[in-house]
């Protein structure tokens, strides 16, 4: 039985990552949580039952022994928790992005590799129903020829803490890179500002070093949430509205599955379909096998360094 402790108890927090860990119950202890906010640490520890609570993640860590800590916090917040917590011998799941800037994750990632430890970030986009059918059926083809991802928003007039592309595109610029099974060897993009003073709108398109191609959009000036995908091999093409639905389209043949008849599981349980609790589930498996997790930051920090070369940061 792993013992798991928390930082933090926000809306992200609370909304998916207690729930679902709290599923996990023949494998996962949760024991302890901080958080600043009295009101919603009280919250947590009532509904969850957690025998230890507190207000500085220090304290928890000194006099709680845990295996696993979930520093669920926003990015400019991230780093010294995350050290900490890694220092302290702790495995961690962090959420995306991993950190204020590319500089930070790699210090996470260099703390995690010294320690012997993993550090998993929370892309679900990799874990969610429609992504792995896609990814399953297009190898069953051959190659992956073509990936495409869309993360549209309207998000005029809100100030970010940091760059649209760094604090939510990078979730599809991961998955981007995932989907397309390689690394970039040429990177075309765009940065442009629509209805504001900041970049808001970013355009990629990527030639990976197995032949595949991937394009991403991501435009926080258009007229609402949207996020797709697509994944096409030899024969076959896959197009999902991720989480709920794929649309397969093999040797000239087409049909349409919800991402819950993928997973074989109720409409109702999105945390399932949705990826978060298929997430948690491999972090927790990865740890007692000492299995490296599929988006442990020794792999996403391949995607961060494409995130900074669509952000023009990087040079190709």
């Amino acid at each position: 039985m792993l013992k798991a402790g928390f930082i933090g108890a926000g809306g992200r927090s609370q909304g998916a990552h207690y729930p679902s860990v709290n599923r996990l119950k023949d494998n996962v202890e949760m024991v302890a949580v901080c958080e600043l906010d009295e009101t919603r640490l009280n919250q947590v520890t009532e509904k969850y039952g957690f025998s230890h609570s507190f207000t500085d993640h220090r304290e928890m860590l000194d006099n709680v022994d845990l295996d696993i800590v979930y520093c669920v916090m926003r990015e400019e917040w991230i780093l010294q928790p995350a050290l900490d917590c890694l220092n302290a011998g702790k495995h961690i799941f962090i959420e995306k992005p991993p950190g204020a800037n590319s500089d930070e994750t790699q210090q996470i990632l260099e703390a995690a590799i010294a320690n012997d430890l993993y550090a998993m970030v929370g892309f679900q986009r990799r874990y969610a129903a429609v992504t792995r059918e896609a990814m399953r059926r297009v190898a069953e083809k051959g190659p992956v020829s073509t990936a495409i991802t869309t993360f549209n928003k309207q998000m005029l007039g809100v100030k970010e803490f940091t760059t649209t592309l760094w604090n939510d595109v990078c979730h599809v610029v991961d998955l981007l890179r995932y989907m397309a099974g390689g690394e970039p060897v040429e990177v075309t993009a765009y940065q442009d500002k629509f209805g504001g003073q900041s970049r808001n709108c970013y355009t990629g398109l990527v030639r990976f070093d197995n032949d595949a191609t991937g394009v991403v959009f991501g435009n926080r000036a258009s007229g609402g949430r949207v996020l797709r995908s697509e994944l096409h091999g030899v024969g076959i093409g896959c197009y999902m509205k991720i989480p709920g639905e794929i649309e397969i389209h093999e040797d000239n043949k087409s049909h349409t599955m919800g991402g819950w008849e993928v997973d074989n599981v109720d409409q109702g349980d999105g945390p399932r379909y949705e990826g978060v609790l298929t997430m948690h589930e491999h972090f927790i498996e990865c740890i007692q096998r000492k299995e490296i997790p599929i988006s442990d930051l020794r792999d996403v920090i391949h995607s961060i360094h494409l995130v900074d070369q669509i952000e023009g940061t990087l040079p190709e």
